[in-house]
């Protein structure tokens, strides 16, 4: 009987998690398995002690609180199935950490950053991704998967995450910006008959064009694409605390407001 694999299932039956979720999971019990060496029924509170010990000297206190977590559930399972008649982990306290305040972008500075960009094909290609990130709330990864024939189907209106579980509209700017480049600028920098919208440009790629501009707009300190999603979280968070009405969509109206969608 395969413990893991038992267990993984039931997770996946029980709970709405995702496959990134899952392969964490599976990570941190086979990280414990080759740790204590030992069947996982025969697990003593001594070998969590031991592990815990272990997990302090190579990682951070969030990552030791999930992994500890993720062994926490599944030695409650193994009780709720009567296959063990203790849990390892029972007093084992994991430090609370304090969560690290997210890096933003200001306002200001995410409209340097698009007016710095070239009035070339790339230039418009790394403006458009800008505000994709901006407006979507995606991550880079969902936003350099979007596929062309997904956005001819919906007129350019929308776009879906990767795992296609989100949809979220696009303002009539972002639209018509989104068509353009498509139209004029997609095939200048790269002949291909690939699907994807932003095909032959990485993650690491867009991120190295993202810093220089940031040093070509007078940003002193170093910057990352993950902080225009920061922003948009706190300026979001921000108005909620205000009045608990607001949503994204009246935020991106704001950005549009300030000259973000402006040249």
């Amino acid at each position: 009987m395969d413990l893991l694999k038992e267990f993984l299932e039931y997770k996946l039956e029980s709970s709405d998690i995702k496959k990134e979720t899952l392969e964490m999971y599976q990570g941190d019990i086979k990280d414990f398995q080759t740790f204590v060496n030992k069947n996982l029924l025969d697990v003593s509170q001594e070998d969590m002690l031991h592990y815990m010990e272990f997990l302090k000297s190579r990682y951070q206190p969030n990552s030791i609180s999930r992994k500890i977590s993720t062994l926490k559930g599944l030695y409650r399972y193994l009780l709720k199935k009567r296959m063990i008649d203790f849990i390892p982990t029972d007093g084992i306290i994991v430090e609370k950490f304090t969560e690290r305040q997210m890096e933003t972008l200001e306002l200001w500075e995410i409209h340097n950053i698009l007016n710095v960009s070239e009035k070339k094909p790339k230039g418009e290609r790394d403006k458009l991704l800008i505000k994709l990130l901006m407006e979507t709330n995606f991550s880079i990864n969902d936003i350099l998967k979007i596929r062309l024939s997904d956005l001819e189907l919906s007129s350019y209106s929308y776009i879906l995450s990767d795992a296609g579980d989100e949809k979220v509209f696009l303002s009539e700017e972002l639209k018509a910006e989104l068509k353009n480049y498509i139209e004029q600028d997609r095939m200048k920098i790269l002949e291909n008959n690939s699907d994807l919208l932003f095909y032959g440009l990485s993650r690491q790629s867009f991120r190295a064009r993202f810093m220089a501009l940031g040093i070509k707009a007078g940003i002193e300190r170093a910057i990352s694409p993950n902080m225009l999603r920061n922003t948009l979280k706190s300026v979001v968070k921000l108005e909620n605390e205000k009045d608990g009405a607001n949503s994204i969509l009246g935020i991106k109206e704001k950005y549009f407001q300030i000259g973000i969608g402006d040249d």
